[in-house]
């Protein structure tokens, strides 16, 4: 059994264990470091307590006891007078107790008792050692290995908590570009060496376009000189010439910094097909080294790799971050003076990942509580002005100017809050932080406001504001969430403040009636979540003027594993959820739909440097009608609501998820049948019909008569009409040569596509043996041969991809030209040369194979790849097609009719003696898939996807 030490060593190891491993990985709580370093202190004693006392061996003891009975003999008796008693005679005197007679014969017990002592070594136990954190008494290197790991983790602990602190980046140089408008760009610059004064600072454009514009740098300014009151920051104003489309802008300062930020559009100005479209990002939360690594510099921020990747494609306009850009509490406040609060924005602006986008990308800020103190809600008392001296000299200094006075055109120059217009939207930047009451009052108090009163008025006159043509969008900056349904903290949310979000709430839908839509975009939550806002039902706004709430963070921090997101009735509807991710942006994207009376907003998420989901939204329509969408002329088309509800969030078009059942030579023992009075008597079983050749590429129609051809016209007019072409419609024909065709010998046919000459190359085709006859009955010859061939062609060009990536790519790639002239009269040619492996354009599927060597043309040179390099490939394709284990063989009967996926299942067949007759027919393959359609799916949910 352990002693109490171990037992004291085993649990503050595991407790310290735990502790480091949330603390590193998960969250940088700041009481934990002093909790693991006092179950450090504690451990270390009854560890050490623990190995030298502790057995190491286990001891057992085993007692083993024997009694042995042994008959004694009495002496002789003596009565009581003296005189010898008789043997067998009773003396009266002495009475018998419990029947027996005390001078009877007496039974003796002997008791041996041996106790043994054994002693043997106790189990190694090397994984429960090193799992729990115990001293091992057998092994010092199992227990020195053991006590490194719990070492370790509190060097690690103490590394997170005091090496980034010892960064105090006083010498830090930097420059990053901030608000940048039609006409001006704020450039903020940091630079302590005076020696490298004056900063000058010069820009171009990155692709003029002549005559006008050229590459040339041009001095826009710079700084004199910088002291310690602004901590060495200045800002200089760029000025800019307005473009009618955004610009890229190349900068370089002096002191050898430089980067690139985008000029964006004029106000209002619809984007062409051809420019990049109006994108901005979206995030909130920065703290460095988390999770946490060694190997990582004492700054790095994670979060800002993933962004750094993927900012290059998204060609975004700028950076709207919500707050809490530094963790002034995390992991640990060290301090409430000015000082303190600048070091914490020189760590950020000097981390190792920052430049990458911070340098090439505008950043705009708004004011969170960890600028200043976890749930801020004191105003501007005690450590306020220590704590946003910085953020106004970093972050404010760059942003874009203050918002205007309510029903006035001047800035209210003292305001933290702001507002500016650019391209599509307008933007207003809400202070949740320095005007709000405390969050301990009422949530439905009347008069408990989070913005204060000067604050509200502006906003609400923001709202109320018209825009101009072109501006579709009202885009609401708010640190902390809108929504109530986040079930943790609620108080410090907009859920806390509940009457005067209903103001705000009902000025957002009177926007909406104007033809604006309003979108919310906050962070604070380490989560996201998508939201909606529907007006009352019986109130006086229509859905569409519905408000829309996008919250997303972080962009570096932990993240919650247990969801707090959840809907607690219809005034806030969930869209979507997910709390994963140490690492959350999104990308907005506006674009004017025609006219400019309407724009839509894509939202895509990015989550560790991945796109997780998007979804898109369209601004209200203008015009007050329930769903009515004017035009110029006075007409008004009128949409069902829950029309522009699904196509608010289904941009494009899905196809059926269908999962393809690829077949070899085995179909042969089984393959797919259906009955022919099924298929004539029931559209279910028509669909069933379809379903089948959709999947498996074919099916056999059983038990169909046989006697007269028409019962197989009628049956593959339950598919759709059969296609009329130079062959005639539906066909019934026997190895005559009445058309110049292969078809129409007995010879041997390899695997092959019908009519590849078509533009719209035949979707079903179809053969009923009705009957096959010797070649003399005279002579009394039988009939022999003809077994018919399929091939999967989707199955032949995976075997291919697989075994020659390269021998796919050019079957893919080249072009041939095909043809059909081997009748008088008739040269039948496709609209353009197409490829033997037609690829989906949309998703990169294979969607259609052509294969037929008798009516393809010369392969022609001047493609990507030469003629010889396609006849390497066509060989291996043919050598797959001719594998015993693709080939499927099958002998036609009577009754049995073979329907099959032309764009899909290549067909052959043997040679044959004798005559036979064949019936079938071609239908075109959209209307084999509208009836596919229409007897698999609902109708609704066809048009949904069809239409989109």
């Amino acid at each position: 059994m352990a002693t109490t030490q171990t037992k004291v060593a085993r649990a503050s190891s595991i407790a310290l264990r735990a502790l480091s491993y949330f603390f590193l990985r998960w969250a940088l709580i700041p009481w934990v470091p002093a909790a693991v370093l006092t179950l450090f202190a504690i451990y270390v004693p009854s560890f050490i307590a623990g190995y030298l006392n502790e057995p190491k061996y286990n001891v057992t003891e085993e007692v083993d006891v024997v009694v042995t009975e042994a008959i004694v003999p009495p002496e002789e008796p003596v009565r009581s007078n003296g005189a010898k008693k008789r043997k067998g005679a009773t003396d009266p005197a002495v009475p018998a107790v419990n029947g027996i007679n005390p001078e009877d014969e007496v039974v003796a017990e002997k008791i041996t008792i041996t106790d043994r002592i054994t002693t043997e070594k106790r189990p190694l136990n090397p994984l429960k050692t090193l799992l729990s954190g115990a001293p091992n008494p057998r092994s010092l290197a199992l227990s020195l290995a053991t006590f490194g790991i719990n070492l370790a983790l509190v060097s690690s602990i103490a590394d997170r908590l005091f090496r980034e602190h010892s960064y105090t980046a006083h010498d830090l140089s930097f420059v990053r570009p901030g608000f940048v408008s039609e006409n001006e760009a704020k450039i903020l610059i940091r630079e302590p060496d005076q020696s490298k004064m004056p900063v000058t600072v010069e820009v171009r454009l990155k692709e003029p376009e002549a005559p006008f514009e050229n590459s040339r740098w041009q001095s826009a300014g710079g700084v004199r000189w910088t002291n310690n009151e602004t901590d060495y920051t200045s800002v200089v104003s760029v000025p800019l010439r307005r473009h009618s489309k955004p610009k890229i802008y190349l900068w370089r300062t002096s002191n050898n910094h430089t980067g690139e930020f985008i000029a964006p559009p004029g106000v209002g100005h619809a984007l062409s097909a051809v420019d990049p479209p109006f994108t901005f990002l979206s995030t909130s939360c920065i703290v460095n080294r988390l999770p946490y690594s060694p190997f990582d510099h004492p700054l790095a921020i994670p979060g800002l790799r993933h962004l750094a990747k993927l900012l290059p494609s998204l060609d975004a306009q700028f950076m709207l971050f919500l707050g809490d850009f530094i963790y002034s509490d995390v992991p640990k406040f060290w301090g409430k003076t000015v000082e303190d609060y600048r070091q914490k924005y020189r760590q950020v602006y000097a981390s190792p990942d920052w430049a990458a986008v911070g340098q090439n990308l505008s950043w705009i800020h708004v004011l969170d509580d960890h600028e200043i103190y976890n749930d801020w809600d004191s105003n501007t008392t005690g450590i306020y002005e220590a704590a946003v001296n910085p953020w106004n000299l970093y972050n404010a200094a760059a942003n874009p100017p203050p918002a205007k006075k309510a029903g006035t055109n001047s800035l209210r120059k003292s305001a933290t809050y702001y507002e500016f217009t650019q391209g599509p939207a307008s933007f207003f930047l809400l202070d949740t932080r320095t005007h709000r009451d405390k969050n301990s009052e009422p949530a439905t108090k009347e008069d408990k406001t989070m913005l204060g009163p000067e604050q509200l008025e502006d906003f609400l006159a923001w709202l109320k504001k018209p825009e101009p043509k072109g501006v579709n969008w009202k885009i609401v900056a708010s640190s902390v969430p809108f929504t109530k349904n986040w079930q943790v903290n609620t108080r410090d949310t907009w859920g806390g403040f509940l009457s005067e979000r209903q103001k705000i709430l009902e000025a957002m839908w009177d926007a909406g009636l104007r033809g604006t839509g309003v979108v919310i975009l906050s962070g604070d939550r380490h989560e996201f979540a998508a939201t909606k806002f529907p007006p009352p039902e019986d109130g006086r706004w229509p859905p569409t003027v519905a408000v829309h709430e996008f919250s997303t963070s972080p962009l570096s921090q932990f993240y919650s594993p247990i969801p707090s997101y959840r809907q607690t009735d219809k005034d806030d509807v969930k869209i979507k959820y997910i709390n994963g991710g140490n690492s959350k942006f999104g990308a907005i994207t506006l674009l004017n739909l025609e006219e400019g009376d309407q724009g839509s907003l894509k939202y895509r998420l990015f989550i560790d440097g991945k796109e997780a989901w998007n979804t898109m939204i369209v601004s209200p329509p203008p015009v007050g009608e329930e769903g009515g969408v004017g035009g110029s002329d006075g007409h008004v088309s009128t949409y069902p609501w829950s029309f522009l509800e699904f196509y608010q969030n289904s941009n494009k078009r899905e196809p059926e998820d269908v999962k393809l059942a690829y077949f070899g030579a085995e179909a042969a023992q089984n393959p797919p049948t259906i009955s022919y009075e099924d298929v004539m008597r029931d559209d279910k079983a028509v669909g069933e019909l379809t379903k089948k050749i959709k999947e498996n590429g074919f099916v056999f129609v059983k038990a169909t008569p046989f006697s007269d051809p028409t019962d197989t016209e009628k049956l593959l007019e339950r598919i759709a009409f059969i296609r009329v072409t130079h062959y005639g419609g539906f066909y019934d024909f026997t190895p005559d040569l009445a058309m110049a065709d292969t078809a129409y010998t007995n010879l041997a046919l390899p695997a092959h596509t019908d009519t590849t000459y078509f533009s719209d190359p035949a979707g079903l085709q179809a053969f009923h043996l009705l009957s096959h006859t010797g070649p003399s009955e005279s002579l009394g010859s039988a009939a022999e041969g003809g077994k018919s061939l399929l091939v999967d062609g989707f199955h032949a060009a995976s075997i291919l991809k697989g075994e020659d990536a390269q021998a796919y790519e050019v079957l893919a790639s080249v072009r041939l030209p095909w043809h059909a002239s081997g009748n008088e009269g008739i040269t039948i040619s496709p609209d353009k040369r197409y490829p033997v492996l037609e690829v989906d354009e949309d998703n990169g599927e294979l969607m259609r194979v052509r294969w037929n060597n008798d009516d393809r043309g010369v392969v022609p040179f001047g493609e990507e790849f030469t003629p010889l390099e396609w006849y390497g490939a066509a060989r291996k394709w043919d050598e797959i097609l001719r594998r015993k284990e693709v080939e499927v063989w099958i002998q036609l009967t009577p009754g049995s009719v073979l329907v099959f996926d032309n764009w899909r299942v290549l067909h052959g067949r043997s040679a044959f003696q004798g005559v036979r007759r064949i019936c079938g027919g071609y239908i075109n393959r959209d209307d084999f898939i509208s009836r596919w359609r229409n007897t698999n799916f609902e109708r609704t949910e066809i048009l949904n996807r069809i239409i989109g």
